[in-house]
C-alpha cells in the first residue's frame, strides 16, 4: 500500500456488523438530540400515575429519549424536585408546546407503563408498516398511545390536524397495546414470550389495522382481545407438541382401562350388556 494513501477507518458499527452484531439506531451512544421524543399527557392525572410512567421509561432498554411532561394547571413541584437531576425531563405548559427535534415522536398518557423492549418494538412497528402514525389502547388509560415520525408531524400539523390527515390518507394503523408490552402501571406486565436460542430477541404478536371508519375503531379491540386469546392457545397447544405432551385421549382410556385389570373390564361388559338387553 502506498504510504501516501490514508485508508479510512471503519466505524464501530460496521466493524460490530463484520462480527455479527448489528446494531440498531436506538441502541447507538445518545446524541445531541434525542431518537425520541416523549410527551407525557397528564389531564386529570395524580402524581403518582405520571411517576409510574416515569419508572417506567428508567426501566427501558431504550434510553436515547427526551421526555416532557405536559402540564395543563399549575406545577408539580414534588415530581420536578424528584426529576430536577435528569435533564432528560422537563415540564411544559400546554400553550407553549412545540415540536422538539427528534426522530420520533411519542405520546403517551400518564399510567402507563412500557416494557423492556416497548419503545424499540414500536418503533420497528411504525417502520415496518410504513404507517403516518401508529396508535395503541391500553387497558385501564384514556386516550391512545401516538407515534409518529417528527418530520410527518411536523408536515401535518402546518397543514392542519395531523390525526384527521393522516386517517383521511389511510395512514393510520393500530396495534395491541398489550402486543407491544404496555399496560397501566398498577396491573402486572403482559406475558410476552422470548424466542429461543443465542438471538433471544422479544417475539411479538403484532395485529395490525387500517382504521377506515369510526365503525372499525368500535370494535376493534373487542377483535384484537379474540385473536390474542387464539394465539395463546395456538401457542400453548403448539408447545404441547413439541414436548410430546398432546393429548390422545383414546388411547390414553384404553391404557387406563388396561391397568385396571381383567376383573373390571369383564364386569364392565357385563354391565354394559345388561343394559343392553334391557
Amino acid at each position: 500500500m502506498d504510504r501516501g494513501t490514508q485508508a479510512v477507518p471503519a466505524s464501530f458499527e460496521e466493524e460490530l456488523r463484520h462480527a455479527g452484531f448489528a446494531l440498531k439506531a436506538l441502541h447507538t451512544p445518545r446524541r445531541e438530540t434525542p431518537l425520541l421524543r416523549i410527551l407525557i399527557r397528564t389531564t386529570k392525572s395524580t402524581d403518582l400515575e405520571i411517576a409510574g410512567t416515569v419508572a417506567s421509561l428508567f426501566g427501558s432498554a431504550c434510553q436515547d429519549f427526551a421526555v416532557d411532561i405536559v402540564v395543563e394547571d399549575g406545577s408539580r413541584p414534588k415530581l420536578e424536585e424528584w426529576l430536577a437531576t435528569d435533564r432528560r425531563f422537563s415540564f411544559l405548559r400546554t400553550d407553549g408546546q412545540q415540536l422538539a427535534a427528534s426522530v420520533y415522536t411519542l405520546v403517551l398518557s400518564a399510567g402507563t407503563a412500557v416494557g423492556l423492549h416497548s419503545l424499540e418494538a414500536m418503533i420497528d412497528t411504525l417502520r415496518q408498516t410504513q404507517a403516518l402514525v401508529l396508535r395503541a389502547l391500553v387497558d385501564g388509560r384514556p386516550g391512545a398511545m401516538e407515534l409518529w415520525q417528527t418530520s410527518t408531524l411536523r408536515e401535518l400539523s402546518v397543514a392542519g390536524d395531523p390525526e384527521k390527515s393522516a386517517r383521511s390518507a389511510g395512514g393510520e394503523r393500530w396495534v395491541s397495546g398489550s402486543a407491544l408490552g404496555l399496560h397501566d402501571f398498577r396491573r402486572p406486565k403482559p406475558k410476552l414470550h422470548l424466542r429461543k436460542g443465542a438471538a433471544a430477541t422479544l417475539d411479538l404478536n403484532i395485529v395490525v389495522r387500517d382504521l377506515a371508519d369510526s365503525a372499525t375503531r368500535l370494535d376493534y379491540e373487542q377483535k384484537i382481545r379474540l385473536l390474542e386469546a387464539r394465539l395463546k392457545k395456538s401457542e400453548i397447544e403448539r408447545r404441547r407438541l413439541e414436548q410430546g405432551l398432546a393429548p390422545n385421549r383414546g388411547v390414553s382410556r384404553a391404557r387406563a382401562i388396561a391397568r385396571k385389570g381383567p376383573a373390571y373390564i369383564l364386569g364392565r361388559l357385563k354391565a354394559r350388556s345388561g343394559r343392553a338387553g334391557s
